[in-house]
């Protein structure tokens, strides 16, 4: 009988069960592979990454070992077995290689102790405690992981058990805990997957998800849709995901009548047609010294059109105090007051490695925005 259709009670001297209510615990999977599940579920790139490290991996595989699982709603029973944060730190290789019941039970039992304890259970196996974490790591599981997870209804807290309390208060729920059955792979693993993803997180969550996927290919290259109907192919990958997202969802909700006057890309600097467009306008741009990712102008703005200029950061490249003067040189050389100036710095998501990396170095009195939150934009202005 697979994980997906058990329920799992247990005579022990820690749960107070009946004999007559043995079923078998659950299998127990790799960490390394409910870490893989994990980012299935909370792409690192989209959401925050404490929700899919080694650590959160290591409470998954702690709380599966312990059985700390109860229904998705609804009452608990009496005898659930509800985890702690150092139920999550103090298991060791040692012990989630013992994979019978009794010996699983057993470290529960002292788990829910204290460390000496289990300590001394690992002793009367022949080890010493090579403890997963050590005790003075807890706080991120404690205070951001868990109550993450609490969040997306992937575990519950046990009710009238107050945060600061010693007691054991964590389990997961059952629809999330059956994403790590070892025995589901492949198709059935990934339905699975949506199918938690769709009852558990709102379409803004979904949405970011699926944005995720996208800027992930490498293989296809990136149609966008201009705002005049034409078209334009770029390179596959992240970068030209992202500069997609900025003509197809930021500019047409930020610009009143947005143009595309330019997009760049390694293999094509200048596409031709842009290069007759700028020429006949009067703009010159020195494809060796000064190139934005993209040149966008909004002919609806007042009193005079508004000149955009992008860079999309998949690695490197914000517009920072130097790469805005440069750009405020350009325009000056171009005959193109300041103040017609505007400077958009465009990410993947809010938790990309990029951006956490390169938020900091923003110049004052630009935007940044995120592809996978279309409808939001961060200001970085000076206060007058």
């Amino acid at each position: 009988m697979g994980a997906l259709d058990r329920r799992r009670s247990r005579s022990c001297r820690c749960g107070g069960l009946s004999s007559e209510e043995v079923v078998a615990l659950r299998p127990l999977p790799q960490r390394d592979k409910i870490q893989e599940r994990l980012q299935m579920v909370f792409p690192p790139d989209t959401f925050n990454t404490v929700l899919s490290s080694p650590q959160a991996a290591a409470a998954v595989a702690a709380m599966l070992y312990v059985d700390a699982v109860v229904p998705d709603s609804g009452p608990t029973l009496e005898e659930t077995y509800w985890a702690r944060p150092t139920t999550c730190l103090w298991l060791s290789d040692e012990a989630y290689s013992r994979t019978n019941d009794d010996d699983r039970l057993a470290w529960r039992e002292a788990a829910s102790k204290r460390r000496a304890t289990v300590v001394a259970l690992l002793k009367d196996w022949g080890h010493p405690l090579n403890a997963w974490y050590a005790d003075n790591s807890r706080e991120t599981l404690r205070d951001e992981t868990l109550p993450g997870w609490l969040g997306f209804g992937a575990l519950r807290d046990r009710p009238g058990v107050k945060t600061t309390s010693s007691y054991g208060r964590w389990a997961l729920t059952e629809s999330f805990a059956d994403l790590f059955d070892p025995d589901l792979d492949g198709k059935a693993l990934t339905e699975a997957v949506e199918a938690w993803i769709s009852s558990h997180m709102t379409p803004g969550d979904r949405y970011r998800i699926r944005r995720a996927r996208e800027m992930g290919r490498r293989d296809v290259s990136v149609i966008v849709n201009l705002p005049d109907g034409s078209t334009r192919n770029l390179e596959p990958g992240e970068a030209s995901m992202i500069l997609k997202g900025v003509v197809e969802d930021w500019a047409p909700r930020r610009l009143a009548e947005p143009e595309v006057l330019t997009i760049s890309e390694p293999g094509n600097k200048i596409l031709l047609a842009d290069g007759a467009t700028l020429a006949e306008i009067g703009l010159l741009i020195n494809v060796s010294t000064l190139l934005p990712d993209a040149l966008l102008v909004d002919l609806g703005a007042e009193p005079r059109p508004k000149f955009w200029l992008v860079e999309a950061v998949s690695s490197d490249g914000p517009i920072d105090e130097d790469r805005k003067a440069a750009l405020l040189r350009w325009a000056e050389d171009q005959r193109i007051p300041p103040g017609d100036c505007e400077f958009l710095t465009a990410f993947a998501s809010r938790h990309h490695p990029s951006a956490r990396k390169r938020l900091k170095d923003l110049a004052a009195g630009t935007f940044a925005w995120y592809a996978d939150e279309p409808g939001r934009e961060l200001a970085w202005y000076e206060i007058s």
